[in-house]
């Protein structure tokens, strides 16, 4: 009889220890997805925000001016995205750099403000994307914040 017993109270105790063990394996388990998530969107933001870049420093200026083109350039960073990014995440400017122009949250290239070919200063592509998104651990979540910045040098300097 005690040894049924001792093999039931075991039994027990394995199942309490399981009991407080699996939840913690569930916390760690959703945590590494949603930060594997996470990581992805910031990825996807950073490549996303470099060509936008790298397309406004290219694109010509449309008939429609500035605003046209600052659309245009959002446009396409919210394109190349692949979702994470709304229009209402993406800055987009350009700007003649001061050395002090944080425009977009995006300072000033060092050297900037004067463009060694021309001497005077060359037009600045400043595109910058913030996003929140939500890290999950089942006990609790934490809101994290993803940004991407880029400054480039407008190849069709018109400022």
């Amino acid at each position: 009889m005690d040894h049924h017993r001792r093999m039931v109270s075991e039994r027990g105790a394995a199942l309490v220890e399981l009991a407080m063990v699996v939840p913690l394996l569930m916390a760690l388990m959703l945590g590494i997805f949603t930060g594997g998530d996470a990581f992805f969107q910031k990825i996807s933001l950073v490549d996303a925000t470099r060509e936008g870049a790298r397309y406004g420093a290219s694109l010509k200026m449309p008939a429609g001016g500035v605003s046209a083109w600052r659309q245009a350039v959002q446009d396409r960073v919210v394109q190349l995205s692949g979702g994470q990014a709304a229009a209402a995440d993406v800055c987009v400017d350009l700007v003649v750099p001061t050395g002090t122009n944080n425009s977009c949250g995006v300072q000033d290239p060092t050297g900037a403000s004067t463009d060694p070919t021309a001497l005077t200063p060359a037009s600045v592509v400043k595109v910058s994307v913030v996003k929140t998104t939500q890290l999950e651990f089942v006990f609790f979540s934490s809101n994290a914040t993803l940004s991407a910045k880029v400054a480039a040098r407008y190849e069709r300097d018109i400022l």
